[in-house]
């Protein structure tokens, strides 16, 4: 069957890409640098003090070590520190970026920054997105930023109201909003990037 053009034309193109790259999964779009600069290296560094390992999105995006930095302040800033308790936060990480195609290589680093946690839970949250072992409030707060990170429109003043009700501030909520489109930021350099 011939390609209709304009319609056709991009589905070719990706057939074509992936059997440049053997096939199965696409080949990145951005190797990891392979000497850094100090600005990118402190962010690395820390990550990995953070989180235990430096996610592969931050590590490619060392080409250009502002950037590094900036995405590591903003993930420090957000992820780690604040009113939400870090592993809330965490638990949302693994929760979204489990559920987003493309953001595979998310997964293992923000599973094992919460050794901690029991493994069945962490096992829900990556077949789901979701897990009702949690506390009711905790299942709010997860599907609440999830959805700030992955389909933030979809947000209504309910979703704000139930919240309240479950006795979060505006600081906390607002917080949630800023960690959703952090998760957002994270996983569109991995699907841009193809890590």
């Amino acid at each position: 069957m011939k390609p209709v053009p304009g319609r056709d034309a991009r589905p070719e193109r990706s057939r074509r890409a992936r059997a440049r790259s053997g096939g199965g999964t696409p080949a990145p779009r951005l190797a990891e640098a392979p000497e850094p600069e100090l600005a990118a290296r402190e962010a690395l560094s820390r990550s990995k003090v953070e989180l235990g390992a430096a996610p592969a999105p931050l590590r490619v995006l060392a080409h250009a070590p502002l950037a590094t930095a900036g995405v590591w302040m903003a993930t420090h800033g957000i992820l780690l520190e604040g009113r939400v308790p870090r592993t809330t936060k965490l638990l949302v990480a693994l929760g979204a970026v489990s559920v987003a195609p493309g953001a595979e290589s998310l997964r293992a680093v923000f599973r094992s920054a919460l050794a901690s946690v029991e493994p069945a839970i962490l096992d829900d949250l990556e077949k789901r997105g979701e897990s009702g072992r949690l506390p009711e409030r905790t299942q709010r707060v997860i599907a609440f930023a999830r959805r700030a990170a992955l389909a933030p429109a979809q947000l209504t003043d309910e979703d704000f109201a139930l919240l309240r009700r479950s006795k979060l501030s505006n600081a906390e909520i607002a917080e949630l909003v800023a960690l959703g489109g952090l998760l957002a930021l994270w996983i569109a350099i991995a699907r841009a990037t193809r890590v």
